[in-house]
């Protein structure tokens, strides 16, 4: 992973983490993380904007509240 797609995780994950956000907010910043990803294998194809919780995507756990807590 490079630095910049480092920086950009920590950037979610803090307002994963820090703030109250609703699952469509997390499902764009997680969708614009795959976008800027190289991702060759399609590990992350699961992760579709039109699915309206990110909790069903493949590698995102989520909470009791469905927010995301890990990838």
């Amino acid at each position: 992973m490079a630095w910049g797609s480092l920086g950009a995780l920590v950037l979610v994950l803090s307002a994963a983490f820090t703030s109250t956000v609703t699952a469509n907010s997390e499902g764009d910043a997680l969708y614009a993380l795959r976008r800027s990803l190289n991702d060759p294998d399609n590990v992350l194809q699961s992760w579709d904007p039109n699915l309206v919780n990110p909790c069903t995507w493949f590698h995102i756990t989520c909470d009791q509240d469905n927010r995301v807590t890990r990838l």
